[in-house]
């Protein structure tokens, strides 16, 4: 299954997937927005943690009414010296990784305690796993491999130089990743000579031209696997692609509408496209369109060649190498699909009408479907599911909402109060969810919160 970074990925979002002394005040834990109790959890202290304390035998966890979030295991506050988070990622179920615009910091997964923070990895994307033992982190400008206790570079590849072929050449947000490799997009400018003219005439003008390519690197190696040209994007030209299925033989790739230019937007008659890539070469394969799936239709696929997308307010299968449907779940009135989450023999769903559910992949027969209780509408919530894939974290602006993934249970809620300050700034991001192990850690904005899920 392919595991996408932290794209676009900006902090926090709604990408799927993967990879954990003073006693507690009531008014620091206000600021996170819950009351915790008993003495289980020290307070927020200067590096803005509170975390289980073992210097005392830990009072019985208290009893929660229906549906009340459990006690966190920590509670992590990014420090308002700092700007806010621009992506987040759980790396070896070790460490959370936070990039800013200011510089990449990392947090113990078992503690909540801020462990290090470097000034190079600032505004870097992804914090994938080198190896055993490096974290990968792809800043503007330069690929970095993190050391997981102190954050020193060990290694360092600019693009100037890893790519020199491409003066000034731009990279994207990284299209997604798989084990050691990752894939992303990039463009740089050429001058294109004016040819020349015929006898008497006059020469015409050179002109600026953007050459755009699809990459494949091994973040182990440190190398290049394989390159290819594609279309230039929106300006300034780099395309933005997301990885919707990772398949032994290729890759089955979308680009994002808004990096299409006019041109292409006209062409495709308001259907969206889906490229397959070959695994080795990067030679593209093919390009195929989906029923009436639109250009911005949520779409994700598995490696046993099923493509799954939203088409109108229904949410469509189809085989992914003949376009054939497969099956056909109806949506809730004026909602739409958002990104499916794939989990064994079911395939967890998301409406922007707030109704999450599981349907078995196979048939499409729908298992259960219930709401969130969120009102109105909005974005359909993001989906995570805990490392055991018995429980299903439905993410969006206004709260968090944990159901049993088996039947649709709903188990409990979560909302982060925000600043309790009153001349505090108003949070608007949205929540998001990392799941590792029995933990989920909610995100946001600058509060993170562990949470026990089974």
């Amino acid at each position: 299954m392919v595991s996408l970074p932290l794209p676009p990925a900006p902090a926090p979002a709604p990408d799927p997937a993967a990879s954990r002394r003073t006693l507690l005040t009531i008014a620091a834990a206000a600021v996170g927005g819950l009351i915790v109790g008993g003495g289980s959890v020290a307070a927020l202290g200067s590096g803005g943690t509170a975390e289980a304390t073992d210097d005392k035998p830990a009072p019985k966890p208290r009893r929660t009414l229906p549906g009340q979030a459990p006690e966190p295991r920590w509670i992590y506050a990014h420090p308002a010296s700092e700007s806010s988070p621009l992506t987040t990622a759980l790396w070896q179920d070790k460490l959370l990784v936070v990039t800013s615009e200011s510089q990449a910091s990392a947090v113990d997964l078992r503690t909540g305690k801020r462990l290090w923070q470097r000034a190079d990895g600032a505004k870097g994307q992804a914090a994938l796993a080198a190896g055993a033992d490096l974290v990968f982190v792809a800043s503007p400008t330069e690929f970095l491999w993190l050391s997981p206790k102190n954050g020193k570079v060990v290694h360092r590849v600019r693009y100037t130089e890893a790519f020199e072929d491409l003066p000034g050449l731009t990279v994207g947000r990284l299209a997604g990743s798989s084990g050691p490799v990752i894939w992303f997009t990039g463009s740089h400018t050429v001058v294109e000579k004016a040819p020349k003219p015929k006898k008497g005439k006059k020469k015409g003008k050179d002109k600026e031209v953007v050459e755009a390519y699809f990459f494949a690197y091994d973040i182990v190696q440190r190398k290049e696997l394989w390159r290819t040209s594609v279309p230039a994007g929106r300006d300034p030209g780099t395309p933005a692609y997301r990885v919707v299925a990772e398949r032994s033989a290729d890759v089955l790739v979308r680009q994002d509408a808004a990096s299409l230019t006019a041109a292409e937007v006209k062409k495709a008659k308001g259907k969206g496209s889906v490229r397959s890539f070959d695994q080795k070469t990067g030679k593209l394969l093919w390009t195929k369109q989906y029923g009436a799936a639109s250009l911005e239709a949520a779409t994700t696929g598995d490696e046993d060649g099923t493509l799954y997308a939203a088409v109108g307010q229904d949410l469509q299968a189809f085989e992914a190498d003949s376009t054939k449907p497969l099956w056909r779940v109806e949506g809730s009135e004026d909602s739409w699909f958002g990104t499916p989450l794939i989990a064994g023999p079911l395939l967890h769903t998301t409406e922007r009408s707030r109704l999450v559910g599981a349907v078995e992949r196979e048939s499409g027969r729908l298992v259960w479907r219930r709401s969130t209780e969120v009102p109105g509408t909005g974005p359909a919530p993001s989906l995570t599911l805990s490392g055991s894939e018995k429980t299903l974290i439905a993410a969006d602006a206004v709260q968090v909402t944990v159901f049993a993934a088996a039947d649709g249970e709903r188990l409990w809620k979560f909302q982060d109060i925000g600043s309790a300050d009153p001349k505090g700034e108003t949070v608007r991001a949205s929540y998001r969810a990392l799941a590792f192990g029995e933990t989920v850690v909610i995100q946001r904005d600058r509060s993170f919160y562990a949470f026990p899920v089974a």
